[in-house]
C-alpha cells in the first residue's frame, strides 16, 4: 500500500507558531502604519485651513493684516472656502474653538524684512460642541495645539497631534486668551530661528 502523505501534529504546531510570531511582529506594524495615516490626515486638514485663512484675508477689505506687534485671529467660523467637518479620528472639528493665528515677524538678517507667519489650532471633539463631560468621550478627542505653520512639515509633525485633555479647547475663550496665546507664539520662536521674536502687544480675534 502507498502511505498516505500528511502533517504530523508537531509539523501543524510548528507552523501555527510560526504564524502566531509573524501575527505579533505584523499586527503592530498595520497599527502604526493606519495610526500615522490618520495623524498625516488630521495635519492635511490644518493646512487647509491656513490655506483658507490666507484667501479669506486676501479676499475682504474687511480685514487687515496684522501690523508689527499684533496677532490676528481668525477663528474657523469666519474662514472661507473651508469645507472640513469630520476628521480622520471620527470626530468633528469645532468650527468655534478652532483658528488660524497670523503675526508679521522681521527676519533676523540685519535688513529689516518681514513676512507674514501663519499658525494654526485645531480642536476636534466628539461632538461640534466641545461639550462633553464623560471621560472616555473626551479620550477621543483631537488637536493640534497652536503651532507654527513650518512646523506642519518637519519629521516632528505627528507628534503635534494631541488627545484627550491635552488638547486645549478653551484656548480661544478663556479669560487669559490674549496672554496664553503670546505666550505659545512667543514660545515658538528658537535661537535657530530665521525670525526675531516680537513683542507681542496686541490680539485681534475677527
Amino acid at each position: 500500500m502507498k502511505k498516505k502523505n500528511g502533517f504530523t501534529l508537531i509539523e501543524l504546531l510548528a507552523v501555527v507558531v510560526i504564524l502566531g510570531v509573524l501575527m505579533l511582529v505584523a499586527i503592530p506594524n498595520v497599527v502604526s502604519t493606519l495610526e500615522k495615516n490618520k495623524r498625516d490626515s488630521f495635519i492635511n486638514d490644518a493646512k487647509l485651513a491656513i490655506s483658507a485663512a490666507e484667501y479669506t484675508i486676501r479676499a475682504n477689505t474687511q480685514y487687515e493684516y496684522p501690523k508689527e506687534g499684533e496677532i490676528v485671529i481668525f477663528p474657523f467660523n469666519k474662514l472661507r472656502n473651508l469645507n472640513i467637518e469630520k476628521s480622520s479620528f471620527d470626530t468633528y472639528y469645532s468650527y468655534d474653538y478652532s483658528f488660524v493665528a497670523i503675526t508679521r515677524e522681521e527676519f533676523n538678517n540685519g535688513v529689516g524684512d518681514s513676512e507674514y507667519v501663519y499658525y494654526v489650532h485645531l480642536v476636534s471633539c466628539t461632538n461640534k460642541n466641545c461639550d462633553s463631560t464623560d471621560t472616555d468621550e473626551i479620550d477621543s478627542y483631537r488637536g493640534i495645539n497652536l503651532t507654527r505653520e513650518s512646523n506642519l512639515e518637519t519629521s516632528k509633525r505627528f507628534d503635534l497631534v494631541t488627545k484627550g485633555f491635552e488638547v486645549q479647547t478653551d484656548l480661544l475663550t478663556r479669560d487669559t486668551r490674549d496672554h496664553d496665546i503670546k505666550e505659545a507664539i512667543s514660545n515658538s520662536h528658537t535661537s535657530e530661528d530665521s525670525y526675531i521674536g516680537s513683542n507681542y502687544s496686541n490680539v485681534i480675534v475677527y
